[in-house]
């Protein structure tokens, strides 16, 4: 049966010789077999075959008892997973064009069970999306006066099915370049961080009368009311590293869904908010459980005990009221974050801390108590704390950062010097200072926070897109740059010893790399948001050989915008866009080296690559 898709939801707002693979995949291999055995848990292997040849075919092994998935891949048709809850599970593969019927199996701790699995035509891991029409980007985008335009001023935030899924008349393509432009910003504020991104002198690209204009006629042109949404064919398939896959180890534990006129699905939210859950960010506690934002309406944290599976939610202070993003965990295991857009945009945001132990939102502070910003609606969004347990917030809704000194409670703003500032990611260098990845321009800022100065740097792809960055072990300061049009996307290296900027294209067809996140061996790992008919991914760049393995999600169109690494190398994250199987998810790049599924940074919260001073000499009210 041939299943169908809804457009995903990045779309809408803003992705051989079985017996020698046997005995070098090491199925039954006792050696192998004891890699990830951990007390209470069972193991599964398999063979698959199928109808047509395939490669890394993708096995998930559902948990029905406890609503958690295993995804692993095949090597050379066979595969394996370890540290499986007991209860009973439906096995299914899938692969491009290829999947097998559900196969049920029960699993008892201890247990080392083998199934068989057949593959025959079908959706596969790429169900179609309904009404999709897909071309060639050269088809799509035919040369002409404009091309120039949208690939350097439009393509540098949105993707490249961003406009011609969205044919329209002459006049709602005005109003949206208006939108762009700011056109109402000199009788109201602005309500939203986009509006203005293309005004004028704040652009990067010069974005002249007659830019705007080539711009008009070329998506009247190609893109007006008679014209039918299309999407941009992959022309390469994702590398497949099946040595690699095979080790691999996917693992999502489900939100659980809100019965019919509860939660997200009632009556006060379900036609006001999203009507789904929507996970964001994770964090560690140093506990080895693991947090999540939930940006659904109620707004909600959740708590995960990976060990067990089991799930505790704790609803906000105002509900929806006031928004919610991202969290980070101190080195006292408060919980922060900051509010964000919420159900009411307008008026005063806080940054809010939960306390585990009591349960309690203990800390209510407000981020801008002497209104330096001036503008209306004010939304947090990404924060860093220093060695001193200091906290900074930055305000995409504001473009300014706050400093929460911690040892005396004091609330101080600093506008960001970048004109038309948006900030989106920030993090803390091992100098305590704080950097900021400048959605509105590409470039990154830096400050000192001794000095209290503004530096900005423009790294070598400029202008660009840029929405988080992340410190490494040596300090050096990485970010993650979408592709641009026919431009790759790129992974962006500031070495502060030196000044120099180094870039390195990601060999993937329209890779938007999102997050990055340093493991201990000092690989780069990324989030990359997916196509309409490409994966979405979680990615490693080994920067010593310059190579790259691409890593498929278990769900095909769910971007990520954070990820979260172990001192184990697992990356913890969540699969936002998801509308049917919201969770909190996590990658296991080598499975023999499970030793716990509890979660714990290297250095404990809140995750920087290198030790912190003790809790003892940290300032804490």
């Amino acid at each position: 049966m041939i299943r169908t898709r809804r457009l995903p939801l990045w779309v809408i707002g803003l992705a051989g010789c079985l017996w020698a693979g046997y005995i070098a995949f090491g199925v039954g291999v006792s050696a192998q077999q004891r890699g990830g055995a951990l007390a209470g848990m069972a193991r599964l292997s398999g063979t698959v075959t199928a109808s047509a040849p395939f490669k890394a075919a993708q096995v998930y092994i559902r948990n029905v008892d406890k609503n958690i998935t295993y995804m692993v891949f095949t090597t050379a048709g066979q595969f394996r997973a370890v540290a499986l809850f007991p209860g009973n599970y439906e096995v299914v593969v899938k692969t491009k064009g290829l999947e097998s019927e559900a196969q049920a199996v029960a699993l008892k701790a201890g247990d080392n069970a083998k199934v068989t699995l057949a593959m025959r035509s079908g959706a596969g891991t790429v169900p179609p999306v309904t009404g999709a029409t897909f071309a060639r980007y050269s088809e799509i985008y035919t040369p002409g006066p404009g091309l120039q335009v949208i690939e350097q001023g439009c393509m540098r935030c949105h993707h490249e099915n961003f406009l011609s899924a969205r044919p329209a008349s002459e006049d709602v393509w005005r109003a949206r370049l208006g939108h762009m432009m700011g056109a109402e910003l000199t009788t109201r504020d602005a309500r939203a961080y986009t509006e203005g991104a293309l005004a004028g002198r704040v652009q990067w690209f010069p974005f002249s009368m007659k830019d705007r204009e080539e711009f008009i006629q070329y998506v009247v042109r190609n893109f007006g009311p008679d014209a039918k949404p299309r999407f941009v064919r992959a022309e390469t398939e994702v590398p497949l590293d099946e040595a690699a896959l095979g080790k691999a180890m996917f693992i999502e534990y489900y939100l659980p869904i809100d019965p019919p006129g509860t939660g997200s699905s009632s009556p006060e939210f379900a036609k006001r908010g999203r009507g789904i859950r929507w996970g964001q960010d994770v964090r560690f506690d140093p506990d080895g459980n693991v947090w999540l934002t939930d940006r659904g309406y109620p707004h909600r944290l959740v708590k995960l005990d990976p060990r067990t599976g089991t799930q505790k939610d704790y609803l906000y202070p105002d509900g929806a009221a006031n928004g919610n993003h991202d969290l980070t965990i101190d080195r006292f295991g408060i919980v922060w974050a900051p509010e964000h857009q919420g159900l009411k945009p307008e008026g005063t945001k806080r940054i809010l801390g939960f306390n585990p132990k009591t349960e309690k939102w203990e800390y209510q502070v407000p981020g801008d108590p002497e209104n330096v910003i001036r503008n209306p609606m004010k939304w947090m969004q990404s924060m860093a704390l220093d060695s001193k347990s200091n906290l900074y917030v930055g305000w995409i809704m504001g473009g300014a950062i706050t400093k929460y000194e911690r040892a005396t409670g004091k609330v101080k703003v600093y506008p960001i010097s970048d004109r038309g500032a948006v900030p989106y990611g920030v993090i803390a260098d091992r100098n305590d200072n704080i950097w900021i990845a400048l959605w509105n321009s590409g470039k990154i800022a830096k400050f000192d926070t001794v000095n209290e100065q503004w530096t900005e740097f423009a790294p070598l792809t400029f202008p660009g897109h840029i929405r988080r960055l992340n410190v490494d072990a040596q300090n050096n300061i990485w970010a993650a740059i979408w592709n641009q049009g026919r431009r790759p996307g790129k992974l962006a290296k500031l070495d502060q010893t030196t000044g120099r900027f180094t870039e390195y294209a990601v060999p993937l067809w329209t890779a938007q790399p999102y997050d990055v996140n340093p493991d201990p061996e000092g690989n780069i790992w990324f989030a990359d948001s997916p196509t309409p008919d490409r994966v979405a991914l979680i990615s490693k760049f080994n920067p010593r050989n310059q190579t790259f393995v691409f890593y498929p999600k278990p769900q095909f169109d769910a971007d990520t915008p954070k990820i979260q690494m172990t001192k184990d190398g697992a990356i913890w994250f969540s699969p936002r866009g998801s509308r049917d199987k919201p969770a909190i998810s996590v990658l296991y790049p080598d499975m023999d080296k499970i030793t716990t599924l509890a979660a714990y940074y290297q250095y404990g919260p809140p995750g920087n690559p290198w030790p912190s001073p003790p809790v003892s000499q940290t300032a804490r009210r």
